[in-house]
């Protein structure tokens, strides 16, 4: 039913979703009127590690799309 390349053009663009998904939830973790019944430290925390994390899966999805990936 599924065919190789169908699977992995769809996980790719998923790959960039999600991506984009955990950039933007970082930078709405970074404004004020969202969710302002958590403390800003934990906010600002989370924030940097979801932006950090979606950066990092990026890279990592640039590299195997150019061939530069170390594993």
């Amino acid at each position: 039913m599924f065919n190789k390349e169908w699977l992995a053009k769809f996980m790719e663009i998923f790959g960039y979703v999600m991506v984009a998904v955990y950039i933007g939830l970082g930078v709405m973790l970074f404004i004020p009127r969202f969710y302002p019944y958590v403390p800003a430290n934990l906010k600002f925390a989370f924030a940097i590690f979801f932006i950090a994390y979606g950066v990092y899966r990026l890279v990592r999805m640039l590299g195997k799309k150019s061939g530069t990936d170390n594993e």
